[in-house]
């Protein structure tokens, strides 16, 4: 698919992203031997944003939008539904899970990232969250290398983590929906930049996530 404003969208992903490898929590994952502690905390904040895109994603529909992209937003909000339990498997999967920390209240960054795509979602609605989709669809091309150094330092194999593996492969075709959709109903410069700024703004959260879980690690 040929789409210049998809094409520049991919860049500022990317740039942002490379920002987050620069962080605390990448030096903490790739300099030195990952802890069943800063797994699991990670994976409980994954927990609790992961609860809520299903949900939020459904909201969007509150503002007006194309049949068509209704359509899509109606259907990835069902495949995403429930897709925190697989958190929840592989955290008992290795005997790591205490279920009450299910109720553990979220980092800061967390809840601001739950929130923020709740107001995107009521506010702006599909096409603007289409911003997040587009690099969360995709994000194990900017992940990759830390995922295989956690399942290195702690000997996990695919059905310890079938969050990343299982949806990876779901993700596959969610991205390539998101790029369609992008490409059909972001079209004014106005759409654009929103789609662009919730890109951006989620990324960012999602990075000030990643360093609030390091810090709970630092020495």
């Amino acid at each position: 698919m040929e789409n210049a404003f998809i094409d520049s969208l991919k860049t500022t992903v990317d740039r942002d992203w490379a920002s987050i490898k620069q962080g605390e929590f990448w030096k903490l994952v790739m300099g030195k031997t990952v802890t069943k502690a800063l797994y699991y905390d990670l994976m409980l904040e994954i927990y609790h944003y992961t609860k809520h895109n299903s949900r939020n994603q459904a909201a969007t529909s509150i503002v007006e939008a194309p049949d068509a992209l209704l359509k899509f937003v109606y259907q990835h909000a069902a495949e995403e539904l429930g897709h925190e339990r697989m958190v929840i498997h592989d955290l008992e999967s290795i005997e790591l899970l205490k279920k009450d920390d299910l109720q553990r209240k979220p980092l800061p960054a967390t809840e601001a990232l739950i929130g923020y795509l709740y107001f995107v979602a009521f506010k702006y609605g599909a096409v603007a969250r289409l911003g997040y989709s587009f690099w969360a669809e995709d994000v194990y091309e900017q992940i990759g290398e830390a995922l295989a150094k956690i399942r290195k330092d702690l000997s996990l194999a695919d059905k310890n983590m079938t969050f990343f593996v299982a949806h990876a492969k779901i993700d596959e075709k969610h991205a390539d929906q998101v790029n369609d959709c992008i490409d059909r109903f972001a079209k004014t410069p106005a759409e654009q930049a929103l789609v662009q700024q919730v890109a951006r703004t989620t990324i960012f959260l999602t990075g000030q996530l990643l360093e609030q879980v390091a810090a709970l690690h630092a020495k």
